[in-house]
């Protein structure tokens, strides 16, 4: 190999941290990689199409293919040009359709370009472009029967209005890959919460549920790894018991598992990011409209080998095959049992959230999600509040007791409050009371003073 004094994991390594878009100075330097190095594979790579989180996670002899490809070539003709440009619908059509063969490809492929290859040459140049671009030509899929799930390796960014300061986020992806239908939706994070709601929305989107969700061993999906029973989390189970689906996983470093949600990760890419490049977004909900609409459009685009898009074959042969969704949306809940405190308020990152008084000292169940904090005693909810972010208090008035919300309401004092409670402890202090409310032009003023008071009660 002409390049067989690169190490392999050096090589991958390189691609991954590009992929997480760290400056080439710093790989360089980690890496002990010349900077001219990395550039020659970071254009080989951009010349072939190939995102670098594809090939960070190739196998070494998919490395040495991809490098096969670095070795000196004439210039392309006018053929191999309009083959190549071709390629990538031609292998999409042939994983979505069981029945469409090469040799009925090359028919079709003939009839608009007469003067193009023979079929041995077009059957050659279609195997070189599965297998550089990792994709398998001997998966056969059944429709409705599954939905792969991933992530895309590059992030898109959000803009803060006020400062120009950007912020990261990620976006998940997911495909039917009988149809080749596609759903993406950008997300702040790869967490939990966000993960299980994202794949929730996909199987909205899609209008049902298929037999079997896949994806690779992603800690938000697999607790513990094993080739032949993986052990799924509790989340996952319960998301997939909620949807009467089966979960499974991609073999370890057997990306074409999963071959058609990688290839979708490409075309998002050409599909989505490209065009998002120039447009500033500045919240979530912007963004995922823009991403729907584009991805609307990826969906409806005609083959230009069967004139069908994946919408119509997902909705003539698909669609029907689908599970019933249930009526509300999987919410995906975080759990803990706490002993009420004296506050009768419980935390949930950093905001407190009120309970009634009357379950303070009990053992109470909070649950929450993206929207909602609830809170259980036993299986009775006792108290709602909406999610809010940051600290601070989310307090209701009928959590409180009266003398609590006397004092949050300044209504709830007034003269009489403090005289009858003076009168509880004696003549001398009624009349210090009074004292006190009749000094002050307006008698509101006068009501932490009479607290004073009140309170040294407490101490004689």
């Amino acid at each position: 190999m002409a390049q067989s004094n690169v190490n392999m994991s050096k090589l991958k390594r390189s691609f991954q941290m590009l992929a997480a878009k760290i400056p080439q100075r710093t790989i360089c330097e980690q890496l002990h990689m010349g900077r001219g190095v990395l550039n020659r594979y970071k254009t080989l790579a951009d010349s072939q199409g190939l995102s670098y989180g594809v090939i960070g996670r190739m196998s070494d002899g998919e490395i040495e293919s991809f490098l096969q490809l670095s070795k000196p070539t004439a210039a392309p003709s006018s053929q191999r040009q309009v083959l190549d440009g071709l390629l990538p619908e031609y292998v999409s059509d042939l994983s979505h359709n069981r029945y469409l063969t090469i040799q009925a490809l090359h028919e079709s492929y003939k009839k608009e370009h007469p003067d193009g290859y023979g079929y041995t040459q077009f059957k050659k140049s279609i195997r070189e472009y599965q297998y550089s671009h990792n994709l398998s030509f001997h998966n056969t899929y059944i429709p409705g029967e599954e939905m792969q799930i991933d992530f895309a390796g590059d992030a898109l960014w959000l803009t803060d209005p006020k400062t120009g300061e950007l912020t990261k986020v990620v976006v998940l992806v997911c495909i039917l890959p009988y149809s080749g239908l596609g759903f993406a939706k950008a997300m702040y994070n790869a967490s939990m919460e966000n993960f299980f709601g994202g794949i929730s929305d996909a199987f909205s989107y899609f209008g049902g549920t298929t037999r079997i969700a896949k994806s690779d061993n992603m800690k938000q999906w697999v607790k513990k790894y094993d080739r032949y029973e993986p052990a799924f989390n509790d989340a996952a189970v319960e998301w997939a018991a909620y949807y009467d689906t089966t979960l499974q996983t991609c073999r370890v470093r057997t990306p074409r598992d999963k071959g058609p949600v990688e290839g979708l990760v490409q075309k998002t890419y050409n599909a989505v990011y490209a065009l998002l490049h120039d447009e500033v977004f500045y919240n979530l909900p912007s963004m995922n409209a823009r991403i729907y609409e584009l991805m609307d459009g990826f969906n409806e685009k005609p083959s230009r080998t069967t004139g069908r898009s994946r919408r119509d074959i997902f909705e003539a042969e698909e669609q029907p095959t689908l599970g019933k969704l249930p009526m509300t949306p999987y919410r995906f809940r975080y759990r803990k049992e706490v002993k009420l405190s004296g506050t009768y308020h419980v935390m949930v990152d950093k905001h407190n959230y009120s309970v009634p008084y009357q379950y303070v000292g009990q053992k109470v169940s909070v649950l929450w999600d993206l929207d909602t904090v609830e809170v259980y005693s036993g299986s009775s909810r006792i108290a709602i509040h909406q999610r809010r972010q940051g600290s601070g208090y989310s307090t209701l008035d009928e959590h409180m007791p009266d003398k609590h919300l006397a004092y949050k309401h300044g209504q709830g004092y007034n003269a009489a409050y403090f005289l009858e409670e003076a009168a509880l402890v004696g003549s001398n202090t009624t009349a210090a009371v009074q004292s006190i409310l009749n000094r002050t032009k307006h008698v509101e003023q006068s009501y932490k003073s009479c607290q004073g008071v009140l309170s040294l009660k407490r101490k004689y």
